[in-house]
């Protein structure tokens, strides 16, 4: 933890600090305080925890809180006589003499990737939760399709109480419980009421739709959408009693919605910024970013090469810019892009907030397959009318018909593909995979490469970019023309620094903060390090 104090403006960083992701960010100023974002540090993280050891969740939050995963703070978390992650006073000890959470008024959501929502799980119940209405449908959709339990509890709760043995169980009767979510640039009506169980209602809190600027506690809040590589991504102007504080969250201007961060900069240049928190992920990125149009093109080059092939793209979860850039490229060289149902599901959540993606969900195809059991949301799912289902036997019978949107966990579909291909004494033809990823190589990810050329081989699918097959050790020797990051390079920072002129700058979300104070180096701005 970092704490910082300028004049009567205090802000403590619990995350985020000499890292990259898991923003925890406290601001204090006239007796209260708002949080800024509540991630999940994948860095600190995964020192604790692997795949098969993970914290104990029917022992509430004693694992998060003794590894210092957590801040300390009595209040803050879920502990209520219907509802509690503290089943002993074991749990409660290590808040002894820490401060009273209960003068922490609101969280402001900046966007719905865990490095900045994964411990929104935790919080107590009545917290409310700013954030687009774009945000919290996200959030909602993955919660509904997930299976991981407490941790994906962001959206609504699943009561716990401790049992006879002071083990928490979850409460299955009653209702699942949603937060109260504030949501700015949109709004959400019949789904929030939609539970993720036939036997279980979900009630709690409305989510009520809100204008900024938005009064909570002594603050004035403002949000601007900004670029991002996920919908719905925020920045915050607050007034506070100390003097304006910008949020960036994370932001770039190269992608789809790079018009958004323009105007971001454009409304707020000008006016006095006192404290300026700036994202800083690819502060050692010179010269300018590729583009996400450059990526539309470069997919549309590599999938026109190959006419006729079956050719996979894979892209990360919620990147829906990457998934309407393969929509685009599929339309335009006579293809059916295949995306699974929980992509399918996200955009039906996303349409209720902005109905523009209902035309992104009725092109595309739905990936169904037989299922022994289907769950809730899948079930509804299927029910719609304006959804277009297909097979993988309609699309073995002409592969070259189709663009799939496939990753690395949907890799037996090809296999099955390969099968059914075979079935239908078709000839096999190579195919494609084309990896529109981030490659950071940790070890968990290169030994998931390695599984993956595995299956290719076997399958005869053909890698892009090539050095998939033998990846660099060093991330930044691994070009990929297929992808782009979602955050600004160094020089788009830099302008978004200079161009607000905050009189103090907090560097967050990324691993060297000390080198703002070279970027900024003749300029008035204080950097805090």
């Amino acid at each position: 933890m970092q704490h910082f104090r300028c004049g009567d403006l205090s802000v403590s960083v619990f995350g985020g600090w000499a890292e990259i992701g898991g923003n925890q960010i406290l601001l204090e100023a006239g007796g209260e305080a708002l949080l800024l974002d509540f991630g999940r540090s994948f860095n600190r993280w995964n020192r604790h925890f692997t795949e098969f050891l993970g914290p104990r969740s029917t022992l509430g939050l004693r694992d998060l809180l003794a590894l210092g995963l957590l801040p300390r703070f009595r209040g803050l978390y879920r502990d209520a006589a219907d509802d509690t992650l503290f089943p002993s006073e074991l749990e409660r000890r290590f808040l002894d003499g820490a401060p009273d959470g209960a003068y922490i008024q609101a969280l402001l959501l900046s966007h719905a990737h865990l490095d900045h929502s994964g411990s929104v799980a935790y919080l107590r119940a009545d917290l409310p939760v700013v954030a687009s209405a774009a945000t919290a449908a996200i959030l909602k959709a993955m919660q509904d399709t997930s299976q991981i339990g407490l941790d994906a509890e962001a959206a609504y709760l699943s009561p716990r109480l401790p049992n006879d043995e002071g083990i928490l169980e979850s409460v299955r009767r009653g209702s699942y419980l949603r937060r109260p979510y504030r949501l700015l640039l949109g709004r959400l009506d019949s789904f929030p009421l939609q539970s993720p169980a036939k036997t279980r209602t979900l009630d709690g809190h409305p989510w009520t739709p809100v204008t900024t600027p938005l009064s909570v506690g002594c603050f004035q809040v403002e949000a601007f959408p900004v670029d991002h590589s996920v919908p719905g991504a925020l920045a915050f102007y607050i007034e506070t009693p100390a003097g304006p504080v910008v949020y960036t969250g994370d932001l770039r201007r190269h992608g789809r919605w790079g018009q958004h961060t323009k105007s971001f900069l454009q409304r707020l240049e000008g006016r006095d910024v006192f404290l300026l928190i700036i994202e800083g992920t690819r502060l050692d990125s010179q010269g300018p970013a590729r583009t996400e149009a450059a990526v539309q093109a470069a997919l549309h080059e590599a999938i026109r090469r190959h006419a006729g092939a079956p050719i996979a793209v894979d892209f990360a979860p919620r990147n829906l810019e990457r998934l309407q850039a393969c929509l685009e490229v599929a339309r335009d060289l006579d293809r059916h892009l295949v995306i699974t149902p929980k992509d399918a599901y996200l955009l039906q959540a996303l349409a209720e907030a902005d109905p523009s993606w209902q035309a992104t969900l009725q092109a595309a195809r739905i990936l169904q397959e037989p299922r022994a059991r289907r769950p809730t949301w899948e079930a509804w799912l299927w029910e719609q009318s304006d959804i277009h289902p297909v097979s993988l036997e309609e699309i073995a019978q002409d592969p070259g018909a189709f663009l799939l949107a496939f990753g690395f966990y949907e890799i037996n579909r090809l296999l099955d593909l390969r099968l059914l291909e075979q079935a239908m004494g078709r000839p096999r033809r190579q195919g494609l995979y084309i990896f529109s990823n981030s490659y950071w190589a940790d070890e968990e990810q290169v030994l998931d490469l390695a599984v993956l050329m595995h299956w290719l081989r076997a399958l005869d699918f053909r890698p892009l970019p090539e050095w998939l097959a033998n990846p660099p050790s060093n991330p930044a020797e691994a070009e990929n023309p297929y992808h782009t990051s979602g955050h600004a390079p160094a020089d788009d920072l830099v302008e978004v620094a200079r161009r607000l002129h905050p009189h103090h700058l907090l560097p967050v979300h990324t691993e060297a903060p000390e080198h703002w104070r070279e970027l900024l180096r003749g300029t008035n701005t204080r950097v805090l390090v």
